[in-house]
């Protein structure tokens, strides 16, 4: 039996964090990008044009539903206006019917999106995982001659990600060619767009021609391409390869599901992380890197038994319920994963990788428990001396579980945290259970030893401390790399750039 004056010693530098979230996942899988057209006039009939509302709204809904985050880019940048047909409130009521654009034009914050949009010259495409061109009355004027959209467009299809366009938005493809070549980028593809009978109906209704030109005559002039239309005013979008195109305004949505199959199936392109937070956390410890990872890379967070909103009850949980469920997130990755643990974690992750060493690219211990075969992490723990936590722990009746005394939390944990986020620290601390820390761990070199690993230093650590941290890198000795922040325990918190820069270094 171990002593109280070691249980409590075990939590010395198991500390994570419980962060809030506005909306639980949101934005979770990277960011997409939709390009709209600025604000301009009609040579046909004099009105004010821009981008058709619902091109925007039910993509965007789409997109954000699924997990992704939407950032917006105009050729100019700045402000854009929605055409006023296309306005749910507008007098006409041509679409009143559209309760998701109603949403949204009354929804102040994402107002605030359509007023400040990105400049396209000042957008880098390798932060987006897909891009979707909206249309509306003003790309027949602002996107049709634009050669920097067209470049963008065609540069961003040839890297094999997501490329889309609707409605007026696909005039482009006219006169889009591939890069460093005299071919139509839809030279041999299967795509759609606004329709001649589409056209003719909004001549009718209004009693004159609205449009310069007509995307669909122009397009059947254009050998070896296919334009094809679905029934008129029918939700219709066509994926071939990687360009995905969609008729008109009712086809967005549909078309915004054709490039949410194909991010899926383009999964296979990034690198997959799996994070695993630490003791007193839960899978929201990192939020403030998540979305920013997920940029270029696929990432999956693990939320541990019995804790943040898991009910499991933490008498009743064990190391190999940790272990287990890390590996089945890991098993439902299609390749291997970048696995990577905090704190208490690392003794997690150094197991899973002896369980499936062959789905585990890299181990990355941040500021993390690093155990040798038949090592607990109450064993770790014990040889630090300079930890802050100490006595500090309020166990319960059965000694099952424990909590950090309110007033040690924050200095030993982040000291260098912004005060919101020192009072989020101790708002949402939730007990640990105490049993799994004192479990130990079977390692063998020819599973856990042959999978690379790397380390990350926080110099400033008054939970896991640095001097104890270097001790067990040093008695690991198979350590490809270490990196040093200088932070308190949590540096993805703390120095959120920082830790990214270290991730995307370790290839």
């Amino acid at each position: 039996m171990k002593s109280i004056r070691q249980i409590l010693l075990l939590f010395v530098a198991i500390i994570g964090v419980h962060f809030t979230q506005a909306q639980h996942g949101a934005g979770t899988k990277g960011r997409i990008l939709m390009i709209v057209s600025n604000p301009a006039v009609s040579e046909q009939t004099g009105w004010p044009i821009g981008v058709w509302a619902s091109e925007v709204t039910h993509p965007y809904w789409e997109f954000i539903e699924a997990g992704y985050s939407v950032e917006f880019a105009s050729p100019d940048g700045g402000e854009v206006k929605f055409d006023s047909f296309s306005d749910p409130r507008d007098e006409s009521k041509y679409a009143a019917f559209d309760y998701v654009s109603l949403g949204f034009l009354n929804d102040p914050s994402k107002m605030e999106l359509m007023k400040n949009t990105k400049k396209l010259s000042d957008v880098n495409p390798d932060n987006y995982k897909a891009m979707f061109v909206c249309g509306g009355q003003g790309p027949m004027y602002t996107f049709i001659d634009n050669q920097e959209l067209h470049n963008f467009f065609s540069e961003f299809y040839i890297t094999g990600k997501p490329t889309a366009a609707i409605c007026h938005g696909t005039n482009i493809l006219l006169k889009t060619k591939i890069p460093g070549t005299d071919d139509l980028l839809v030279k041999g593809k299967k795509w759609t767009g606004f329709s001649s009978s589409e056209e003719q109906y909004a001549d009718n209704y209004v009693g004159f021609k609205i449009q310069p030109f007509r995307i669909e005559d122009e397009a059947r002039k254009i050998e070896g391409t296919d334009f094809e239309v679905g029934a008129p005013f029918a939700s219709f979008a066509i994926k071939d390869g990687n360009l995905i195109t969609g008729q008109q305004q009712n086809s967005g949505a549909e078309a915004a599901r054709l490039v949410l199959e194909a991010l899926e199936e383009d999964r296979k392109r990034y690198p997959t992380y799996v994070l695993v937070h630490g003791a007193w956390a839960d899978e929201s410890a990192w939020e403030f890197v998540r979305n920013q990872l997920a940029a270029n890379a696929n990432v999956e967070v693990v939320n541990l038994p019995a804790h943040g909103i898991d009910l499991t009850p933490a008498n009743s949980v064990t190391l190999q319920d940790y272990v287990d469920q890390v590996v089945e997130v890991i098993k439902a990755q299609p390749g291997e994963v970048r696995l990577v643990g905090h704190s208490m974690a690392g003794v997690v992750i150094s197991q899973v990788a002896e369980v499936i060493p062959d789905k585990i690219d890299k181990l990355i211990y941040v500021s993390a428990y690093l155990p040798a075969n038949e090592q607990d992490l109450l064993t770790l723990a014990n040889q630090d001396a300079n930890s802050l936590v100490g006595d500090a722990l309020e166990f319960n009746e059965a000694y099952t579980a424990a909590k950090i005394k309110k007033e040690t939390i924050v200095p030993a944990v982040c000291a260098d945290c912004p005060d919101f986020m020192q009072q989020v620290l101790v708002k949402y601390h939730k007990e640990e259970p105490s049993k799994p820390l004192g479990e130990k761990v079977s390692l063998t070199k020819k599973a856990f030893g042959k999978v690379d690993k790397y380390y990350i230093h926080t110099t400033q650590d008054k939970a896991v401390s640095y001097e104890l941290q270097k001790q067990m890198v040093k008695a690991n000795g198979t350590i490809k790399k270490t990196f040093e922040i200088e932070s308190s325990h949590l540096p993805f918190v703390v120095k959120p750039e920082q830790f990214l820069q270290i991730l995307a270094s370790i290839n």
